[in-house]
C-alpha cells in the first residue's frame, strides 16, 4: 500500500492478543471491537509486539508511478474517486514542482479530453460546479468540483490517465 511505499519501518502483525480487545467481539464490527482498542493501546505506548506475531506473507500492492514523458509532460493515473467525486491522482509535487509554487508557469491538466489550468489552495476556492485542481491532504494532485462531482463532470474513474503539461497551450 501507499503507507509501505512512503514510510519506513512499517510492519504487518496478526492481532491475536484478545485481552486488548473490547468484549464481546462482534462478527461484523472489528473496527470498533479490535482495531480501535488496539489503536488506543498503541497511542498509550504499548509496543506493537504485544498484540501478535509479525506477518510476512501478506498481499503487496504497488501503486503505479507517474511517468515523465519529456521536460514538459508528466503522465499519471487516477488512483481513486472519493465519495464526493474528487479525483485523486498519483501525481505529487515531486513530479511537477513548478505548478505548486506561488506563481506557477502556465500549465494544463489533461484528463479525458478535458483541460484544467487552475490550481486552488482549497475546495471552497472554486465556483460552484467549477472543475479545478488542488493539492490534497494526502499529498496527491486532486481534481475536484466545488459542490459537485469532478468524476461525473469529466466522466472518469479509477485507472484513467491524467497528464500535466507545462507551458502555453497549443
Amino acid at each position: 500500500s501507499l503507507v509501505f511505499e512512503r514510510e519506513e519501518g512499517v510492519e504487518v502483525r496478526h492481532i491475536t492478543s484478545e485481552h486488548y480487545f473490547l468484549n464481546p467481539i462482534s462478527k461484523t464490527f472489528h473496527g470498533r471491537d479490535v482495531f480501535a482498542p488496539v489503536a488506543g493501546w498503541l497511542s498509550k505506548g504499548v509496543a506493537p509486539e504485544k498484540f501478535g506475531d509479525p506477518v510476512t506473507d501478506y498481499a503487496k500492492f504497488t501503486s503505479p508511478k507517474p511517468k515523465r514523458v519529456d521536460e514538459r509532460l508528466v503522465k499519471g493515473v487516477i488512483l481513486k474517486v472519493d465519495k464526493f467525486g474528487n479525483i485523486i491522482t498519483n501525481i505529487t509535487p515531486e513530479d511537477v514542482p513548478q505548478i505548486f509554487t506561488e506563481n506557477p508557469p502556465p500549465f494544463k491538466i489533461i484528463i479525458n479530453q478535458h483541460e484544467i489550468s487552475r490550481l486552488n489552495a482549497s475546495y471552497s476556492m472554486g465556483k460552484p460546479s467549477e472543475v479545478f485542481a488542488i493539492l490534497g491532504s494526502s499529498g496527491f494532485l486532486e481534481i475536484c468540483a466545488n459542490r459537485g462531482s469532478a468524476a461525473k463532470a469529466l466522466n472518469v474513474g479509477r485507472g484513467v490517465e491524467v497528464g500535466v503539461m507545462l507551458g502555453e497551450s497549443g
